[in-house]
């Protein structure tokens, strides 16, 4: 029962018991007390008869309002337990790790506890809650989802919408590339990696695929960085673009990315089949002297030299090479020589199941008769 409307009835009920005694008795009675301090007070009977009942009301309105004070502290402090359960919901929802909290209320504490073992997977499609700050996230989601940044949002990089988030920022713009490949997204990390199959590592390709088609200038500066985040696949890419005149880079850049980029054999084999297949009169002989360079300083990169030596047909220079190495060693180059006159594809030797792969495609060779001349004179 709420106090106003107990303290109305209360208050009702007084003046009718006062009004019906004073009506039935008009007496006066006098109370006298000799104990300690001698005084006397002199009353209508009706009032005597009123003044325990006004006690007793004072009494449970005071104990009343202890009471609605109790039951609201106890309603705040529920409030507050339930914020922290949405505060929690948000920090999962983001991927962020859960801050331990005390809860007042014991259910809740074990909800909060149960909370955290799940991983919150937001549906972005589903309806809102009209709890403005879930709300809120999720518009979010769906404006990262949709191709737009949002820079206020503070994702675990470990967050599967992280890598898109980051990627919307960089869109186009070479400079916001550039500046994205300086940044250490792996020192966010938490300890566990919540969402699997997410790495950070996309969003540093996304860059260097924007820095491909952006401004060379700043390609440079990005080449340069002692931590350039580059892969066998956006190396891959790089060079392909080089090898086209879309890009120029100097031969000393290029031997420093390839060393940075920690190639395996197969690998620098891959980039020399590339190369090879973009090779034109006027790039020859500075795409052989990158690989040159690159078999002196970096063993895994010589059986792509081999390989780039006997696509251009310099073959006795190969068989020279192939001299330093014990006779074990490179067999495909020992066997290109002694079978070529039988008409076999390089590629048959060095890599069979590309060249499996691409005859069923039917690739084109580019070049061919123009890479196969022996350039002794250049």
């Amino acid at each position: 029962m709420k106090i106003r409307y107990f303290f109305s009835f209360a208050l009702l009920f007084l003046v009718l018991v006062g009004a019906y005694t004073f009506y039935i008795s008009t007496d006066y009675y006098t109370l006298q007390n000799t104990l300690l301090v001698e005084f006397s007070i002199t009353l209508p009977v009706a009032l005597w008869i009123c003044l325990p009942a006004v006690f007793l009301f004072v009494l449970a309105l005071l104990f009343m309002g202890f009471a609605s004070l109790v039951q609201k502290f106890k309603s705040m402090t529920l409030h507050r337990d339930i914020e922290k359960i949405f505060t929690q919901i948000q920090e999962q929802m983001l991927g962020n790790p859960v801050r331990e909290r005390v809860f007042s209320n014991t259910e809740l504490k074990t909800l909060s506890k149960t909370l955290q073992r799940f991983i919150l997977l937001p549906d972005t499609k589903s309806h809102n809650t009209n709890y403005e700050k879930i709300d809120s996230i999720f518009n979010s989601f769906k404006e990262i989802e949709d191709g737009k940044n949002d820079p206020k949002i503070r994702l675990n990089p470990s967050h599967p919408l992280y890598n898109l988030n980051a990627k919307n920022a960089i869109k186009d713009d070479s400079q916001k590339a550039f500046d994205t490949l300086k940044q250490d997204f792996d020192k966010d990390f938490m300890g566990q990696n919540l969402y699997t199959q997410n790495s950070t590592q996309a969003i540093y390709d996304k860059a260097w695929e924007v820095l491909l088609n952006g401004q060379q200038k700043v390609l440079q500066k990005a080449l340069n960085l002692d931590k350039n985040h580059l892969t066998y696949t956006t190396l891959l890419g790089l060079v392909k673009t080089c090898a086209k005149g879309n890009i120029n880079i100097q031969k000393d850049v290029i031997i420093q990315t390839c060393k940075k980029v920690s190639m395996n054999e197969r690998e620098y084999l891959g980039i020399a089949i590339s190369v090879c297949e973009l090779l034109r009169q006027d790039n020859i002989n500075f795409w052989l002297s990158v690989f040159e360079s690159l078999s002196k300083e970096v063993e895994q990169s010589v059986l792509a030299y081999f390989y780039i030596l006997l696509e251009v047909g310099k073959t006795s220079e190969a068989m020279d090479l192939k001299q330093q190495y014990p006779k074990d060693d490179f067999l495909p180059v020992s066997a290109f020589s002694t079978l070529k006159e039988k008409g076999y594809p390089l590629l048959v030797f060095f890599d069979p199941l590309l060249y499996r792969a691409r005859k069923q495609e039917k690739v084109p060779t580019e070049n061919v008769a123009m890479k196969q001349i022996d350039y002794v004179n250049h």
